[in-house]
């Protein structure tokens, strides 16, 4: 007799978290474009780099669950799983890489004191390095400045097969320790070496965010197959004030830390948010979800779009930084998520993977493909 695989549920919390993450990097790039002076207005965009561990987070969370589900082995094999990605993710990229170089060189092409004007003008090398997604060992944030965090994420991708395999073969918490411990000793090691090409640029995070792509790793383990301690901690709503404390430190204490600190501790709040029924629910918000389901376009297109608003739109009024900044936030915002709405129907709905894999029983009969829960992202959103 056939046995069917569990259809899976779409996790829409996971969307919603999304969404937060990649507002907040929009609302810290605008921060950058505007420098406003009220250090409240500040706050509002001072965990850009907190958000992108968040969504490294999470595309370790999204990844994982249909390979947690099938005994932590990948259906289709290394090659299988690497032709998804880059069908999910380069056609959406270099779309907005275009996007990206055309207004550099053409309406966006004169310098200003802003985040997208600092590094211009480009060269061939830029374009080349970014089409080889090899940015993040540049220092140059040219052409788009958030695509570092593309690279990082893709180089991390390369090594998802061996993750998986390892996983399935030592104990999770084990591999979840060790993981997080060797990409700190590695960070470390190789800035006291002397390699600025790997503590400078967006790889100064690539071992971090490694480690934080396990600890999602570790939170699809504990959804697919829970732990009696974690369901204990579910019972007694521990998850719950784990995740509301580490949340208000984070927004206290975090903005006096480094980098690195900053990304760990959101790191281990997305892991208690993930598996707290408040979060959940609070993340299930609807325009929430809607937002998260296109958050890649979102943190794709966003950088220009800002600079647009900004130069040809609010810069010519003379408003003063918080003005701009306000505005920018509460008027510029929709519109920018509107124009990415966009650009997700145009360049990045046509290549989701919504085609099912198919998958088999133990017994080798045919199995109903399960669906992915939630599209991962570099972050983004992609499944």
């Amino acid at each position: 007799m056939a046995i069917s695989a569990p259809k899976a549920r779409r996790l829409g919390y996971v969307d919603g978290l999304r969404a937060l993450a990649a507002l907040e990097v929009v609302a810290c790039h605008i921060y950058g474009t505007v420098n406003p002076h009220s250090a409240l207005l500040a706050a509002i965009g001072g965990y850009g780099l907190a958000a992108v561990a968040v969504f490294i987070v999470l595309s370790g969370f999204s990844l994982s669950l249909p390979v947690a589900r099938a005994g932590w082995r990948i259906s289709d094999g290394a090659l299988g799983f690497y032709r998804r990605r880059a069908r999910r993710i380069l056609p959406p990229y270099y779309a907005a890489l275009a996007l990206s170089l055309f207004c550099a060189t053409s309406i966006l092409s004169t310098p200003t004191h802003t985040v997208w004007g600092d590094n211009l003008p480009i060269t061939w090398v830029d374009v080349a390095q970014r089409a080889a997604l090899i940015q993040d060992f540049t220092n140059r944030a040219t052409i788009n400045y958030v695509f570092w965090s593309i690279a990082v994420e893709c180089h991390i991708y390369l090594a998802f097969p061996l993750l998986v395999a390892a996983w399935r073969r030592y104990a999770r918490l084990f591999l979840l320790v060790l993981g997080v411990a060797l990409t700190s000793v590695l960070t470390f090691a190789a800035r006291l070496a002397g390699f600025p090409a790997l503590y400078q640029g967006g790889a100064a995070y690539l071992f971090a965010y490694a480690g934080l792509f396990v600890v999602g790793m570790f939170a699809a383990s504990l959804h697919v197959r829970p732990s009696r301690m974690s369901e204990w901690l579910t019972r007694c709503f521990i998850w719950d004030g784990l995740a509301l404390a580490l949340l208000v430190a984070c927004l206290i204490y975090t903005s006096r830390w480094s980098a690195y600190a900053q990304a760990a501790l959101f790191g281990v709040w997305t892991l208690a948010a993930l598996s707290s029924p408040l979060a959940q629910r609070v993340l299930e918000w609807r325009p929430l979800v809607w937002i998260g389901g296109f958050s890649y376009s979102l943190y794709l297109i966003h950088a220009p779009l800002i600079q647009l608003i900004w130069q040809y739109g609010l810069h010519p009024l003379r408003l003063g930084p918080d003005a701009t900044y306000l505005a920018l936030l509460l008027l510029g915002l929709p519109v920018i998520t509107l124009a990415a709405w966009g650009f997700w129907r145009l360049a990045e709905r046509p290549f989701l993977n919504t085609r099912p894999v198919a998958r088999r029983a133990a017994a080798g009969s045919a199995a109903e493909p399960a669906r992915l829960a939630s599209p991962p992202g570099p972050a983004l959103s992609l499944d």
